[in-house]
């Protein structure tokens, strides 16, 4: 389902859909009473001290017309100052006189933004620049302010990222961004009516154009800001690029594009566009901010003056051609702050003179940040704020540790190559200790060094001692054997949140008993690390990753406490991880367990973890209570003792468990203990032990049961029992690769699922025999109640191979596949239960699948009708004995079709009830049977003469694909086609040898007015297509796949034609064609060569 929302009911009745558009209306007075409250005072209502407000509180609400995003932006509003005097101020302000009906909210809105402070105004209205709906990054919002030179510092410790991140924070307090959290991240967004207001507010400097379309827009001579999006342009031909030229040409006369401080560009830029908005550009020569993530062509191929823009402050540019080179000028823009790079994927050859740009605050680069690495004499940089990557000595001069002595601004480093430092005298040149804004610090050692000296490298890492503010740390490859001092006894970080130690020598480890603020500690490939001392510092601990630890095998508890794993019980209420919310292990091979004293899993220890992820740990086994796993969001355990994997999640798609065994794990209380009733909706099975009934009984929510590759499904479930005694509400069962007595298993399973709709059965080479059709009526049912046990015990008396399916799935089921069961036979029901209808019984089914099933229909005698009537979706592959379709032609509901290998000698009688009157077949797949549609002719049955035969008989047939072109492309059968069919696909797979149609074949291929697609694929000895294309008037796609089809030359396409594909043609001389109808249609505007 598609849901559509718009603003404009303009837009809405421009939307095709039989269904009528919905009016959101206001919301009621009570409850926008109780949102509104709760954006001014937060959970508590009228707080009682606050009562004096109630009646002008009141007042505003009402001027509000209902709005939720104005009860946010003006709640906020008034809690900034909950004083009547401040309430009274906003509810007399003029803004209220702007509006004009009911509906109209943008004044409350206004009035939000008018009692901003000045310096939150000019941030506010200069994000609008950005297109409607942008996912702003908090680098990129403030990365533009500081180009725009708005963001003011109150003093010299200041530096702009902080004072940028402020601005930020107090927009989104305000209501005028939203947060939120993405897999990529935070960001930050813009509700389009504030993106309107921000562009209605700044309209006397800012305009924000969205191409085509510049006509209607009004433009302010004074505008100095400008910012284009080319999303909505097509690809550009004569008649597009002369109208763009033109527009531009016009939108030059109705402002000063030399005045121009601002250019943001969103969207592709190719050739064609670049060379007319080249034109129109031409004359910026005073930009400050230039935004261009998405060259396709070189900046100086648009802006011919690039080098001249020596104002710039701000600059981004982005592409992804590998071979584009960055601009050498880019060293000359002196009063540059931002340098943004991040989407460049072009050459890294940077200008050698990078150091000149002293102002430059922040340099954004890719994500190898290599860049960072290749400024030459990067101490120059005085005011940079980040350098990832800095390699010590990386050329003979200008790489000296040294150059980073005077970058006090600092707030991320990363230093490598730290192994050509040999003193720590030199490693103290870099000063570390004075960067009192330096947040992030990685320090590392080349891991594939040739030679290790200890004691240098012990030394080097005292020199490099960080400031007591550092918040994250990272060092990798030390080859000292311990800690340095300022992270083991004289613990110097107090600041400390994060800690990365990733192949350190050590044998001696931080102390983290004083780092009371850590929140993420990650250990990696530390070959001498056999313990894990637990802190009592870890109160506040959110992540722990301990990954390729060869020697771990054990927690130990701190000292003063006198226990350890293999020792003394803690107390039962201890939270040794109070806040852990992420707990990764992976590669510790003598891990035995997580930190308990017994396998068995306690929530006392984590009772906020959400993910647990254990990876690689051969002899790590813990038994986990059911009741314990639903308390996390996620679970992932692969490659641990007896599983191969173990996968819990929790999210809006429902709870799911996976499990992959062993073949050590025979019993599921091996890894499990249900200790309670389950909300699993989904539990996935492979190579485990069968299900036991105590298991089945705790699976109350379940919905979906999926077993692969084991011996069987379900254990005894207490044959004779009644079925009424226990039922699971499973609506879908998929079994794949069952080697046990399935049969057996699954007839006594079904009777307990009374609401099962799909089930599936894949390589179950032991059920041979299908047994469906016993009279099911509620009469019959009355004194025919077959419990489990009975259902299996008649099984059993003819053959172990048998599955029975119980009288109520009838009614309940709805989907049905076989799928690779080579032995599997439908049975005739009276050879074992009373009743007949072979799958007729199954009066709900609307889909069945049968595939690779060969002997399927063997017992079959067709002398009656098989299939339900209800069916919707019928797909039969490698199902043998059925000649015509005669034993499909009840099912009056089928919509889709598949025959594929069938038989190479089926024919289509039959077919014609399932396309005339009271058929519904509108997609038909026929597959390896070449002379389907031989000699047939649908009028034949239709009494009159022609004339009338034609006005009886309409099909419903869409799509087609077929190996049958020779008896498909008839006369008879294509007019009886003509009105109906949209997409058909010819195929060359059956008969071979076919060099070109015959004149009687184009005729009939004429008839087909009515196709949208077509395609003629695998014919290996054509040579042409069809005459008399031309007159397919509704064609819009074409696609050949026919490798001897060298030419078109001969071929007159409709003008109708939309897209050519000729993509897996080998011909070159073919593609070259169709590359030259790209300027002689028009209305051909995307095609594939």
């Amino acid at each position: 389902m598609i849901l559509v929302t718009t603003r404009f009911e303009a837009i809405a009745q421009m939307v095709e859909t039989p269904c009528q558009s919905i009016k959101l209306n206001r919301l009621e007075s009570g409850e926008f009473r109780k949102l509104f409250l709760a954006f001014v005072f937060g959970d508590e209502q009228y707080p009682r001290d606050k009562q004096f407000l109630l009646e002008t509180g009141d007042k505003i609400m009402k001027k509000l017309k209902g709005s939720p995003l104005a009860a946010k932006t003006v709640g906020r509003l008034l809690s900034k100052d909950l004083s009547l005097r401040h309430w009274r101020r906003v509810l007399k302000s003029r803004g209220w006189e702007k509006q004009t009906d009911d509906n109209e909210i943008m004044p409350a809105l206004k009035l939000s933004y008018d009692f901003l402070p000045f310096h939150l105004q000019q941030c506010f209205a200069y994000s609008g620049l950005f297109p409607e709906d942008y996912n702003f990054r908090s680098d990129e919002l403030t990365s533009l302010w500081i180009g725009l030179d708005i963001l003011i510092p109150n003093g010299q410790d200041q530096i702009f990222e902080d004072i940028g991140l402020s601005n930020l924070n107090e927009l989104v307090i305000h209501g005028f961004f939203r947060e939120e959290k993405t897999m990529y991240g935070l960001r930050y967004v813009m509700h389009d009516l504030l993106h309107d207001l921000a562009l209605k507010v700044a309209s006397q400097d800012c305009l924000s154009l969205s191409l085509p379309g510049v006509g209607s827009v009004e433009i302010q001579p004074t505008t100095r800001h400008l910012s284009i999006s080319t999303y909505g342009l097509c690809k550009y031909d004569a008649v597009s690029g002369k109208k763009l030229k033109s527009e531009l040409e016009e939108l030059k006369t109705r402002f000063k594009v030399e005045d121009l401080q601002t250019l943001m560009l969103f969207g592709q830029m190719d050739e064609c566009f670049v060379k007319i908005f080249g034109d129109f550009i031409g004359e910026a020569n005073t930009l400050r901010v230039l935004h261009l993530p998405s060259m396709l062509c070189p900046v100086e191929s648009m802006l011919h003056n690039f080098a001249g823009l020596v104002h710039l402050r701000y600059l981004c540019l982005g592409t992804k051609e590998s071979e584009m080179l960055l601009p050498l000028s880019i060293s000359k823009f002196y009063h540059l702050r931002i340098l943004n790079l991040e989407l460049w994927n072009g050459s890294h050859d940077l200008p050698e003179d990078m150091s000149n740009l002293a102002k430059l605050c922040h340099f954004y680069v890719p994500s190898d940040d290599q860049l960072h690495s290749d400024i030459y004499n990067v101490g120059k940089l005085k005011l940079l704020e980040e350098l990832k990557v800095f390699q010590v000595n990386k050329k003979s001069e200008g790489f000296e540790s040294k150059q980073l002595e005077h970058l006090t601004k600092l707030r991320e480093l990363g230093i490598y190559k730290l192994e050509k430092i040999d003193t720590a005298k030199e490693a103290a040149q870099a000063k570390l200790m004075e960067k009192r804004y330096l947040r992030r610090l990685t320090l590392s050692w080349d891991t594939k060094r040739s030679s290790v000296e200890p004691g240098v490298e012990a030394a080097v890492l005292e020199g490099l001692q960080p400031h007591g503010d550092l918040q994250v740390l990272c060092i990798r490859g030390h080859g000292g054997p311990c800690c340095p001092t300022w992270l083991g006894d004289e613990f110097a970080v107090e600041g400390l949140q994060s800690l990365y130690l990733d192949g350190v020598s050590w044998e001696v480890f931080p102390s983290l008993g004083k780092a009371w603020d850590l929140r993420e500690l990650r250990f990696e490939h530390i070959a001498r690390l056999k313990e894990f001392i637990i802190e009592k510092s870890f109160c506040v601990l959110t992540k722990l990753k301990l990954i390729g630890l060869g020697s771990f095998e054990k927690w130990v508890y701190p000292a003063e406490q006198e226990s350890s794993i293999s020792g003394e019980l803690l107390p039962p209420d201890t939270h040794m991880f109070p806040l852990l919310q992420v707990l990764v292990i992976r590669e510790c091979s003598k891990l035995l367990w997580l930190p308990f004293s017994n396998h068995i899993v306690s929530p006392d220890w984590f009772p906020k973890l959400q993910e647990l992820e254990v990876h690689d740990c051969p002899e790590f086994l813990p038994v986990i209570p059911i009741s314990w796993i639903e308390s996390l969001r996620s679970i992932r355990m692969k490659y641990v003792k007896m599983l191969k994997e173990f996968v819990y999640s929790k999210s809006s798609d429902g709870v799911e468990l996976k499990i992959i065994g062993e073949g050590d794990l025979h019993s599921l209380d091996q890894v499990l203990v249900f200790d309670k009733e389950t909300s699993l909706e989904k539990l996935t099975l492979e190579r485990c032990p069968p299900l036991e009934l105590k298991h089945l009984l705790m699976l109350t929510s379940l919905r979906t049961l999926i077993v692969k590759k084991s011996v069987g499904l379900v254990g005894p479930l207490g044959r004779g029992q009644s079925d009424v005694e226990w039922q699971l509400h499973v609506e879908y069962i998929k079994i794949d690769d069952l080697t046990g007595n399935t049969g057996e298993e699954l007839t006594e399973l079904l009777p307990h699922l009374p609401k099962l709709s799909k089930l599936k059965i894949r390589k179950c080479k032991n059920i041979k025999k299908l047994v469906v059709g016993w009279m099911c009526n509620k009469q019959d049912q009355k004194h025919q109640k077959w419990g489990g046990g009975e259902i299996t015990a008649a099984a059993k008396e003819e053959d172990d191979g048998v599955l029975l399916f119980p009288p109520h799935l009838c009614d309940s089921l709805l989907e049905l596949e076989f799928e690779n069961c080579r032995e599997l036979v439908l049975v005739d029901p009276p050879t074992l239960v009373p009743g007949g209808g072979w799958l007729q019984a199954l009066r709900s089914l609307q889909r069945l699948t049968i595939e690779l099933c060969p002997k399927f229909l063997s017992s079959f005698s067709f002398s009656h009708h098989i299939f339900p009537s209800s069916l919707q979706f019928q797909k039969l592959w490698y199902v043998e004995g059925m000649g015509t379709l005669e034993p499909l032609s009840n099912i009056s509901s089928l919509v889709t079709l598949g025959l594929m290998t069938c038989g190479r000698d089926l024919k289509c009688q039959g077919l014609q009830t399932l396309l005339t009157t009271g058929g519904q077949l509108s997609d038909l797949h026929v597959r390896d049977s070449p002379s389907f549609f031989a000699g047939w002719d649908p009028l034949e049955d239709v009494e009159g003469g022609e004339e009338q035969q034609t006005q009886l008989v309409s099909s419903t047939l869409q799509v087609l694909w077929t190996e049958d072109a020779a008896g498909l492309l008839v006369a008879p059968i294509c007019s009886f086609l003509s009105s109906s069919l949209t997409e058909l696909r010819l195929s060359g797979l059956g008969p071979e040898g076919l060099e070109c149609f015959s004149k009687e074949q184009e005729d009939a291929l004429q008839l087909l007015s009515s196709l949208y697609k077509l395609e003629f694929s695998g014919f290996h000895d054509l040579q042409q297509l069809p005459a008399g294309l031309c007159n397919l008037t509704s064609l819009k796609k074409l696609t050949i796949r026919c490798p001897a089809i060298s030419s078109l030359a001969n071929v007159v396409l409709p003008k109708s034609v939309q897209e050519l594909d000729v993509r897996f043609c080998c011909n070159e001389e073919l593609k070259q064609q169709c590359r030259g109808l790209v300027g002689t249609i028009l209305e051909l505007p995307c095609t594939f060569f």
